[in-house]
């Protein structure tokens, strides 16, 4: 026997509206009219379900415009209509994504290329005594010139035409 106080499930409460609108087979039918005969929660759902039934009926019928079809037609199709990948959110949040990627690429570039200006301007003493190293390895020999008058002498010097000629 079926406890006078079981709750219903979803099914069985669906199986009432069917059973109203008198679209149950006989067995089914047959069912419902069992398990309404030992239930009282049963009795009560189905009488609170008819109670609503009725009601609707005394709300006024309204019409449906004439294009109410063919609206809904096209509403349909539009839905079944393949959607384009951009207009996926996997697709707008990988967007997202690559323009972070995108910025944070350029701010590493422009911070490294910040850093590389910097690095090299104004040059080190170091980068100086490398690119003077010829003139400072053969200073000795300079500061014993002392002037540019001694130069121009020994450039119009005999030995000096001499041994030019001699070693080109």
């Amino acid at each position: 026997m079926v406890d006078k106080l079981a709750r219903l499930t979803a099914d069985e409460r669906s199986d009432f509206v069917a059973y109203l609108d008198g679209e149950l087979t006989e067995n089914q039918t047959q069912n419902i009219e069992r398990m309404l005969a030992q239930n009282e929660v049963a009795r009560h759902d189905l009488e609170s379900l008819a109670t609503v039934w009725e009601l609707l009926d005394t709300l006024p019928k309204t019409k449906a415009p004439e294009d109410f079809a063919q609206k809904t037609i096209a509403t349909l199709k539009m839905s079944e209509q393949e959607r384009s990948f951009t207009d996926e959110p996997w697709f707008q949040q990988a967007t997202v994504l690559a323009a972070h990627a995108v910025a944070w690429v350029a701010v590493l570039a422009v911070g490294l290329a910040g850093y590389l200006g910097a690095r090299s301007y104004p040059p080190a003493e170091a980068d100086l005594l490398i690119q003077n190293y010829e003139l400072l390895n053969e200073l000795d020999r300079y500061r014993e010139i002392r002037s540019v008058d001694f130069l121009k002498r020994l450039q119009s010097s005999p030995e000096w035409m001499k041994q030019n000629t001699t070693t080109e």
